[in-house]
Order: C-alpha cells, then sequence, then structure tokens
C-alpha cells in the first residue's frame, strides 16, 4: 500500500514540474518573439535613416557613387575594334602595331584573375593608360568609358608609367657616349649648319598643382605652378637627356648648373678628344642653349643684343637659333601628343615625375618606331602654349668667359667665310637671337629610324 501512494505522489510531482516547465518555455517563446520585434523595428529605422542620409549626401559624393556603379562601357569592347588606323591613333596617340610593341614592352602589369572576379586584361591595362595619358580628361571620364573604378585607372596609370620606365628607359641613355655616337649627333647638327654640336638645351615649364606646404616654391615667374623639364635632344628632337621636378620658381640655368649634365660636359675627356680646328681655335664639342644659358667652352649661347650688333654676331644669333629648332620641336611634340602633360597635370604631386618621365620615354620610343605626331595634334599645343606663355630669362654669366668668347667669335667667323656677302637681314637674324618662329620645322634632321641615344637624371 505504502509502495502505491509513493508512485501516486511522484506521479503527481512530475506532472507538477512538467507544467512548470512549459510554463516557462512558453515565457522564453513570448519573450523572444518580442526582442524579435524590437530588432525588426530597429533594422526599419536605421534602413530609413539611412535612405535620408543619401539623399542629403553633397552632390560631390553621389556624383562618385553614380560613378562608381556605372561600369558598363564597352569603348574598348565594342567601339576600338570597329575602329580604322587613323581614328585608333586618334584616341590612343599611336598606331596599331606601335601598340602591340608597347604591349609586349609592358607585360609586367599584367594580372592574373582571381575566385572572386576576373581581373582586366593587358591589353586594355595599356589602352586605358595611353588613352589617359594623351587626352586632358579627367580618370572620372575614362573609367566611364572603359567601364571601369575612377581609382583603377589611377592605379593602371601609376603601374604603366612604372613598367615604362623599367623597361623602355634605353630609349634614353646617350650618356657616356662613344665617338661613334658622338660623331653622328655631330654629324647631324652640322647638316642643320652648326658645327661640333652635341645637343640643343633648353627647359619646359609643365603646369601642375602643387603641394599646399610648398606651393610658393612652385610659382614661376609668369604666375602659374610649374615643375621643370630640363632636356638635351640631339638633331632629330630625341631625349638624350633629362632632368624632372625643380620646382617653378627657379630658372633654366639654375637647373643646368646643378645638373649631371654640366657635370658631364665639364669634366668628360671625350669631348676634347673630338675637337675640330675652326678658324685657328680648337673647338671641342659642346651644348647649345638660349640667353638663358651662361657661356662656357661646353655651352654655345647668343651674343647678348645691342643697338649697334655687327652682321657676324647676328648671323651667329640666327644659325643657333636655327639649330636650337630640335628641342623646341620635342618640347611640342611631346605636349601634342600627350595632352595630360600639355595642360594642367592634375595628379598628386608624388606623381607627377614618374608621369613626366614616362612620357618622354615613349616620346623617344614612337620615334624610334616612326610613330609620328600628327600635324593638327601641334597645332592644338601651340594654342595651348600660347594660352600658358613659357617663362623666360636672361643671364650674361660667362661673357668674360676668355676661352668661351674665342670658341664662339671662331665659329661666328666660320659662318661669315661659309657664307660670303650675305646680310644679317637677308639671313633673317636679329638682333635678339632668333631666325625662325617658334614651332617651325627644320629641314634636314635625320631619319628617325637611327637608334636613339641618351641619359636620364631627375631631382625627385
Amino acid at each position: 500500500m505504502e509502495r502505491r501512494e509513493k508512485i501516486r505522489m511522484a506521479a503527481v510531482l512530475l506532472a507538477k514540474h512538467n507544467f512548470l516547465f512549459k510554463k516557462k518555455l512558453h515565457i522564453l517563446l513570448l519573450k523572444l518573439l518580442n526582442n524579435m520585434k524590437v530588432i525588426n523595428g530597429l533594422a526599419s529605422m536605421n534602413l530609413n535613416l539611412l535612405c535620408q542620409a543619401v539623399i542629403v549626401t553633397p552632390p560631390d559624393i553621389r556624383e562618385r557613387q553614380l560613378s562608381k556603379l556605372e561600369r558598363n562601357g564597352t569603348f574598348w569592347e565594342r567601339d576600338v575594334p570597329l575602329m580604322d588606323e587613323s581614328r585608333f591613333k586618334e584616341n590612343f596617340r599611336v598606331n596599331r602595331n606601335t601598340f602591340r610593341r608597347i604591349c609586349e614592352k609592358v607585360k609586367d602589369i599584367e594580372k592574373v584573375d582571381s575566385n572572386m572576379k576576373p581581373c582586366i586584361p593587358l591589353h586594355k591595362r595599356v589602352a586605358v593608360s595611353l588613352f589617359a595619358l594623351g587626352s586632358a580628361a579627367e580618370y572620372r571620364t575614362v573609367a566611364s568609358l572603359f567601364g571601369v573604378g575612377r581609382s583603377t585607372v589611377g592605379e593602371i596609370l601609376l603601374d604603366f608609367c612604372q613598367a615604362v620606365c623599367e623597361n623602355l628607359s634605353a630609349s634614353i641613355n646617350s650618356y657616356p657616349p662613344n665617338p661613334q655616337e658622338i660623331r653622328k649627333i655631330v654629324d647631324g647638327f652640322e647638316r642643320l649648319g652648326f658645327p661640333q654640336c652635341f645637343g640643343a638645351v633648353d627647359g619646359c615649364h609643365i603646369e601642375i598643382q602643387p603641394p599646399k606646404k610648398s606651393a610658393v616654391d612652385y610659382q614661376n615667374c609668369k604666375g602659374w605652378y610649374s615643375v621643370i623639364l630640363l632636356a638635351s635632344c640631339d638633331h632629330r628632337s630625341k631625349f638624350t637627356y633629362i632632368n624632372i621636378g625643380s620646382p617653378g620658381k627657379n630658372n633654366d640655368s639654375d637647373v643646368f648648373e646643378n645638373s649631371a649634365l654640366k657635370r658631364y660636359h665639364e669634366t668628360a675627356d671625350i669631348f676634347n678628344q673630338n675637337s675640330k680646328r675652326i678658324c685657328g681655335v680648337n673647338v671641342p664639342v659642346f651644348l647649345i642653349g638660349d640667353s638663358a644659358f651662361g657661356l662656357s667652352r661646353y655651352m654655345m649661347k647668343p651674343f647678348p643684343y645691342s643697338a649697334n650688333q655687327s652682321y657676324i654676331e647676328k648671323n651667329f644669333n640666327y644659325e643657333l637659333s636655327r639649330c636650337r629648332r630640335p628641342i623646341e620641336k620635342a618640347f611640342e611634340q611631346l605636349k601634342a601628343r600627350f595632352r595630360k602633360i600639355g595642360r594642367r597635370l592634375q595628379v598628386a604631386p608624388k606623381n607627377v615625375n614618374i608621369i613626366i618621365r614616362t612620357c618622354c620615354i615613349l616620346h623617344n620610343f614612337l620615334k624610334l618606331e616612326n610613330d609620328e605626331v600628327y600635324t593638327a595634334w601641334r597645332q592644338d599645343a601651340r594654342e595651348d602654349l600660347n594660352a600658358r606663355s613659357q617663362p623666360c630669362h636672361t643671364t650674361r654669366v660667362g661673357e668674360n668667359d676668355v676661352n668661351a668668347s674665342a670658341i664662339r667669335n671662331a665659329i661666328a667667323e666660320s659662318f661669315r667665310e661659309v657664307d660670303g656677302d650675305v646680310s644679317g637681314s637677308e639671313r633673317g637674324g636679329d638682333g635678339g637671337g632668333s631666325g625662325t618662329s617658334k614651332g617651325d620645322d627644320v629641314d634636314g634632321a635625320g631619319g628617325d629610324d637611327e637608334r636613339t641615344d641618351g641619359v636620364a637624371d631627375a631631382s625627385d
């Protein structure tokens, strides 16, 4: 009897505990449902706030989001294959054969597909880079055209520039020159009318957006911000030396005085070893420049202007001006082909030098490939140059150098012997030392199928 009573009591307790367990479980479920309602309410509230934030987003941020989403450009995939040779070159500033050659040279920038998404092909990367360099369009415009992100355009361009500087730098490697290279270039300038010349030197100011902390250093005498590209070229307008990055407040002479170009011509014996006897004076191989440079035995410049300037001096100035045309032509072609630097270079200051260097290297490489600049491009570039006139400077440094003056006088006398009785006015010479207008072509330049020589030296 007692056993039955115990079993009955145990069953009652079990039923009671089961009821309490179900009651607690029900309470927990009710709390869980209530919490879920609260979470859903908060999520709905956050979504509304997010929508309101998007609506009041500033215009520049909305524009960036829009350009990021609209990546359906089919310019490269659909339009470019249908282009003829002329339209292709107009867009990418090179012909198709040269484009393929460049792709071969910079294949290091090719990427491998990942598990997440396919990478941008090599040819499209080169196309994006050349289009960005050859046009004045913003990265946002290039991104929309090619169907990529705006930041991707900048990354691709910098990768391309790095590859060009590493793989095509041999296009500018003239220093130290060997006797055969010296003779080839000297003969080329002599055909243009000036003896013993190894290169025409000049500086070109390229407009930039300067660093805020040092903007005053980049303001040139014309009032705009720039970096200086100091370059020397041969008779074919191919660069033999480049120095990039000096702030615009400097002048060409300052940059040259601190350059490796001056140090080499000042100390190398090979230029004296290739001297030539002219009118009784031993004339070494030298450079030529305008009135911004100091006169020395390795740098010939015009005679200073005077009201009573003699015919001999006028004639010398005229001949020197004619033979300086290749460097002016080189700068003009550089800016005409690569509008990125022909107009304001709107990139981060740290990227300015490598972009300019890349354009200079490609300028030489494309000349080797006989890929010439369209006349229409040069006309457009001249209009841009007129809009931003180049700073000018004049110095009389070196005019008292006896040896340098003797060399200049001997060359001037040799011109008179060649010209006979031709007057300075008939030659077109004037006291200012300029006998041709800026931008004209030079006749008699050597063929562009020869090897380009040079050296690059940048002040970063």
